[in-house]
């Protein structure tokens, strides 16, 4: 009886040793296709007073400064930030360009008296200097996609303090009673070119 059952265990595993199904495999395509988005140039501009930051500025506009008869110079309430974003996905190496007219009144001009420091952003607080000039050295300053890969351009603007503790860019000086009274006007400019 031993044989017999130990018999029949083995033509069971034979039986299904030889029907058993043969290994199949089978392909399935997984595709997407991403479009291309033409290059493209945003610029947002926000006022800075204290901690608070006010977005879309249509101008960089420090108003009437405000006299410190402590320091005998004259301050803003604010600075700003532009943002730079460039909307590309065509693989081209562009850059970005910024260039500025003089802050001038009549024959005078603050391009001495401002700060302009450029940044590479990679989150909204989290961002590394590229470069700290005066607003009159910040003429056809340019920054490439391989330099900006991974982040955005930020410029900050902001008028000249005296302050050792946050030194001013190399040859910005504060706007003393040496400089005389107006509104001085100017521009800047950011290109982006392929």
């Amino acid at each position: 009886m031993k044989n017999i059952f130990i018999c029949m265990v083995l033509v069971a595993v034979l039986f299904c040793a030889t029907n058993t199904w043969a290994v199949q495999t089978q392909t399935v395509t997984v595709n997407a296709t991403v479009p291309t988005v033409a290059t493209g140039l945003t610029v947002g501009v926000s006022k800075v007073t204290g901690t608070v930051w006010t977005p879309g500025q249509t101008s960089i506009g420090f108003g009437t400064l405000v006299y410190d008869p402590l320091t005998n110079i004259f301050l803003p309430a604010s600075y700003y930030a532009v943002d730079i974003g460039v909307t590309d996905n065509t693989g081209t190496a562009w850059t970005v360009t910024h260039t500025r007219a003089s802050l001038i009144s009549g024959v005078n001009n603050l391009d001495n008296k401002v700060n302009v420091s450029f940044n590479k952003q990679t989150s909204s607080t989290v961002g590394a200097e590229l470069q700290y000039l005066s607003f009159g050295n910040s003429n056809s300053i340019a920054f490439t996609k391989a330099q900006l890969l991974g982040g955005w351009l930020r410029i900050y603007y902001g008028i000249g303090t005296g302050d050792p503790a946050k030194p001013d860019a190399a040859g910005v000086t504060p706007i003393g009673l040496d400089t005389p009274a107006g509104t001085y006007t100017g521009s800047v400019t950011i290109t982006l070119t392929p």
